[in-house]
């Protein structure tokens, strides 16, 4: 692995390269293995002095590390599973199908199973309704996986296959394609507890409130990936979120990857319409037919190639309008009796606290308004419940946190409030929780950008899933530079840590490649 700082004061011209990757997030590792796998020489350049660095936080003891925004996993791409060994890479999981407790205001608890179908038959007392959700929901989910796989060309697909599927079928996507969540959830479940669990699930990390329209869409787009060949399932990695991140690294350093950390790219050289390589902050330029961008896409478009090269309609199209909701990491180390089996087994599940619909409702208008909302939508889980070595006197509990507003990086008033929320939030289900907190760190969507130099948005909430499907499209378009391939935030429907975005790129590159001679 080299280090980009070693011809600094001596720019040069260095060619013999089929392919460049800009950036260590986990799409561009994908895409980059992809590349080299099929024979490209393949340089991944990444700004910091790590592979995937902006992804690594020290956790509160400093001796571990974490994986910041994503703790669980639920739509890996399954063919870049297959395609990219990536299982003998070292992906493995602690819990395939994560159990549920759902708690809610009133003090009751819902539990579920990791199988969701199994689960729906025991459901009391909306056993049948949940079993006609699930049936209805998983049917559809894997019917539109194509489209919120971001392919290119899969959204005139989807409406071919939309106009030949059964008529039940399509009827029931043209619904659910427009309905709120309310609506969706509501024809099933009047009220219960059931009602108020879905809901806070079909919301959870999205931008799109409850009551409007579409909002039911990132439910399905959710339920229809799926994790170690099973769909709706929620995982957890053996040894945390970023022995994925480790698996990808070593899937691209087995195709032989070159890896270059500490290379910050300047820009992005376009000539005749075509990308020609880069710039490195240095001066020095590294030359490639290809060239694939996991940046996102303000620092890709505007900042690494300019407004020059590009169109005002692509322009336009690229520009996000300005996001007002986005979920909060809180890690605690908690002080903590010895975790014994019985414990163990019971703290081994995905939380929810799931608050009542009109109070999520008040909180996204608080959230978009830029105030900490008092109810909030909580996931957690107890890290330490899946690592059988894990210390006898500590727990840890990673908590996601949503809706929260865009918080600016200095703005502790606001992160204290937040901070707070959480707490309190965690609380109702888990009284003690505020006196054993020995340690504690916020991560907000400005602290994610920081890292990367990028701008927040990149790390906001969604917009709606049809919306992102438009988004993605357009970016992933390059606006027409040829040999310009994008798989950064943008390109992915839906959030978690996903590969597909990656591996269309890449095929993308290699389908152009091979016409135009370049691929072996």
């Amino acid at each position: 692995m080299s280090n980009g700082d070693e011809h600094f004061g001596k720019a040069r011209i260095e060619g013999g390269v089929d392919a460049i990757i800009i950036g260590g997030a986990p799409d561009s590792l994908v895409a980059a293995a992809y590349l080299a796998r099929a024979g490209l020489n393949t340089v991944l350049l990444e700004a910091s002095g790590e592979i995937g660095a902006p992804y690594r936080r020290p956790a509160q003891d400093g001796d571990d590390q974490c994986f910041d925004g994503e703790h669980l996993f639920h739509a890996l791409d399954p063919q870049a599973i297959d395609d990219l060994d990536l299982y003998s890479c070292g992906v493995a999981y602690s819990a395939r199908r994560l159990s549920v407790a759902y708690f809610f205001e009133n003090g009751e608890c819902l539990r579920l199973g990791g199988d969701l179908r199994a689960a729906a038959q025991g459901a009391e007392p909306d056993g049948d309704a949940f079993m006609q959700f699930i049936t209805d929901m998983f049917e559809a989910a894997s019917f539109m996986r194509p489209l919120f796989n971001g392919a290119p060309g899969a959204n005139a697909a989807f409406k071919t296959a939309l106009a030949a599927a059964p008529p039940r079928l399509s009827s029931l996507l043209e619904r659910w394609m427009a309905q709120s969540a309310e609506q969706a959830i509501g024809d099933y479940f009047p009220d219960g507890a059931a009602k108020t669990a879905m809901l806070a699930e079909a919301v959870f990390r999205s931008g799109a409130p409850p009551h409007e329209a579409m909002s039911f869409s990132p439910l399905l787009a959710r339920w229809s990936g799926e994790t170690a060949g099973l769909q709706g399932a929620v995982a957890y990695a053996d040894g945390g979120a970023v022995t994925v991140l480790d698996a990808l690294r070593r899937a691209a350093q087995k195709a032989k990857v070159e890896f270059r950390t500490a290379s910050p790219v300047a820009k992005i050289l376009i000539e005749k319409d075509h990308a020609a390589g880069v710039e490195l902050v240095t001066g020095n330029q590294l030359r490639a037919p290809i060239v694939i961008s996991g940046l996102d896409a303000q620092t890709t478009y505007k900042n690494l190639i300019g407004a020059a090269a590009l169109d005002r309609v692509f322009q336009q199209s690229i520009s996000m309008r300005k996001p007002t909701i986005s979920t909060v990491h809180l890690h605690l180390d908690l002080n903590g009796a010895p975790i014994d089996a019985s414990t163990r087994a019971d703290l081994a599940r995905r939380i929810v606290f799931a608050p009542p619909i009109d109070r999520v409702r008040r909180a996204f208008v608080d959230a978009a308004a830029g105030t900490v909302p008092s109810d909030l939508i909580v996931e957690a889980i107890f890290e330490n419940a899946f690592d059988d070595a894990a210390s006898a006197d500590r727990q840890r509990l990673s908590v996601l946190a949503h809706p929260a507003p865009m918080i600016n990086a200095g703005d502790t008033d606001a992160r204290d409030a937040m901070r707070a929320a959480i707490i309190a939030t965690i609380e109702k289900f888990a009284p003690d929780l505020g006196a054993r907190i020995a340690s504690e760190r916020l991560v907000t969507a400005a602290d994610m950008a920081g890292e990367i130099g990028a701008p927040a948005s990149a790390f906001a909430a969604r917009e709606g899933v049809y919306r992102q499907i438009a988004r993605a499209a357009s970016v992933t378009s390059a606006g027409s530079i040829g040999g310009l391939y994008f798989c950064g935030p943008e390109a992915q429907i839906g959030y978690g840590v996903n590969g597909a975005a990656g591996r269309n790129a890449a095929q993308a590159a290699l389908r152009k490649g091979a016409r135009a001679g370049v691929a072996a």
